[in-house]
């Protein structure tokens, strides 16, 4: 079954190349890059009462050597 996923870049990576959080149906994974098969678009999303902008997306997500691999 899909899932929901947003995806943002991880201002906050410092030294660590995990550069990208990628959440899937509210769980944060953090990743250093992300390879995405499927049709993607801008959603808006609320984090700490925080507005963030994401790429969202549907679909099946697998995390092989910390690269997120997303698709249908």
């Amino acid at each position: 079954m899909a899932k929901n996923y947003h995806i943002r870049f991880n201002t906050k990576h410092g030294d660590s190349d995990l550069v990208w959080r990628v959440f899937e149906d509210g769980v944060e994974h953090l990743v250093k890059n992300i390879d995405i098969r499927v049709p993607v678009t801008g959603e808006n999303t609320m984090e700490n009462g925080v507005q963030k902008w994401n790429i969202s997306c549907k679909g099946t997500m697998r995390i092989i050597d910390d690269i997120a691999y997303i698709w249908h």
